[in-house]
């Protein structure tokens, strides 16, 4: 009659780390990081969305200068006397 084996004898499988094989902890390891990396993209600012914001304070910016442009030559051609700002009187039917 043979004696059954004990834990330390017959055994070659490697300690199992908190009751599970190495390959379910990749498992989890991994669905970690890909979740990980979905909540990151989620969050994170959009870089379409900085472009959008630099487009339109680019367009503030010329509108703004196209109103200082406009308003420099209406300076201009009062000053030399081409344009007079007055009101006209109401026209009568």
């Amino acid at each position: 009659m043979k004696i059954p084996p004990t834990h330390d004898e017959g055994s070659d499988e490697k300690p199992r780390i908190f009751g599970t094989s190495l390959g379910d902890l990749g498992v989890v390891v991994i669905a970690a990081l890909c979740t990980i990396t979905l909540i990151m993209i989620l969050f994170s600012p959009s870089p379409f969305e900085k472009l959008e914001k630099a487009q339109a304070r680019q367009e503030r910016e010329k509108a703004q200068q196209a109103e200082l442009e406009r308003q420099k030559k209406i300076d201009a051609a009062v000053a030399t006397g081409e344009v007079s700002v007055g009101i006209m009187p109401a026209k009568k039917h």
